[in-house]
């Protein structure tokens, strides 16, 4: 089995992603900057020490389950080094943030290096691949807000190892999780005073561009320029420097001019009111899923390293 389809999966299961908490721009010194405002407190959201954390536990727990049918099962550990995976979903990003990592693609993709696949001898073993992701005469399909559905196969390592370490209702919990997170980034970002805070956000920004060296149009405009010079810069070292250096001015930028506008304060607001109306009516659901969460993490130890139930 390719690592891409062993990543889908436990992608499909888990969600694995990072928290956050509310934030506004500043000019404060370099350094570790605070997550971004996420809805619901970012309780779907794992920041990498947790996710490298979590997914060692969860692989542990697979490799036990799969031992316990006679097959052999070589944990896959998580790749780090994506910076994308941690940025805001309203686009927000604070002045410390800028200055450390700029938007964080030149040092993703320098950093990020998908994992050699350790199960990789197992591709045409499907006895294997039933017991590590389940059969179809086991699947299990949960209703989702929105009308969504997902599903999961009961008899899978994958599945199992997921309810050890999160408990049985979690993979519900956590969907339905996303689906109204999903709706609340959908509200805000149609919400009117958001999209005054980007006008005026483009407003600042001219003032910037030429210090920038590029234009930057409209909201979101100035991470779609460096990914696409960084995509024409290929494996050039001096092309991707230079990249660099227009990422490090363009966030800057950015930054300053969200803080000017008072952007993050806006999206905090007209969160909090989105929050309200898209989860009305799941209170006992959300704790529900913040005390699983919690437990989880105290189970996975801060280093990745745990010791395999049996």
């Amino acid at each position: 089995m390719s690592s891409r389809t062993r990543t889908a999966a436990v992608a499909l299961l888990l969600g694995l992603g990072a928290a956050g908490c509310s934030t506004s721009g500043g000019t404060a010194a370099p350094g570790p900057a605070p997550l971004p405002a996420r809805p619901f407190q970012g309780v779907t959201h794992y920041s990498e020490p947790q996710r490298v954390a979590l997914r060692a536990a969860e692989e542990d727990l697979v490799a036990a389950c799969m031992k316990r049918r006679g097959f052999t099962y070589r944990p896959q550990r998580l790749a780090t080094g994506n910076r994308m995976v941690d940025a805001s979903p309203y686009g927000l990003l604070t002045v410390p943030q800028a200055i450390d990592d700029g938007y964080g693609i030149t040092s993703t993709a320098l950093a990020a290096k998908p994992p050699v696949d350790a199960n990789a001898a197992e591709n045409a073993n499907e006895r294997w691949k039933a017991a590590l992701l389940g059969t179809p005469a086991h699947r299990v399909n949960l209703a989702m807000p929105q009308g969504r559905e997902f599903f999961y196969h009961a008899d899978s390592c994958v599945a199992e190892a997921n309810s050890r370490l999160y408990g049985p209702d979690y993979y519900k919990l956590f969907n339905t999780f996303q689906v109204l997170a999903d709706a609340v980034v959908e509200q805000v970002r149609k919400d009117d005073r958001y999209l005054a805070a980007q006008r005026a956000w483009s407003g600042c920004m001219k003032e910037a561009d030429a210090a920038a060296g590029v234009k930057a149009g409209t909201f979101g405009e100035p991470r779609s320029t460096v990914d696409r010079r960084l995509q024409e810069a290929g494996q050039d070292p001096a092309k991707i420097h230079e990249v660099a250096g227009v990422e490090m001015k363009l966030s800057r930028a950015d930054a300053e001019c969200q803080a000017r506008v008072g952007l993050a304060e806006v999206v905090v607001t007209a969160q909090s009111e989105a929050e309200r109306t898209v989860g009305a009516g799941y209170a006992d659901e959300l704790a529900a899923l913040r005390s699983l969460r919690e437990k989880a993490l105290a189970t996975a130890r801060p280093d990745g390293v745990t010791v395999a139930g049996g």
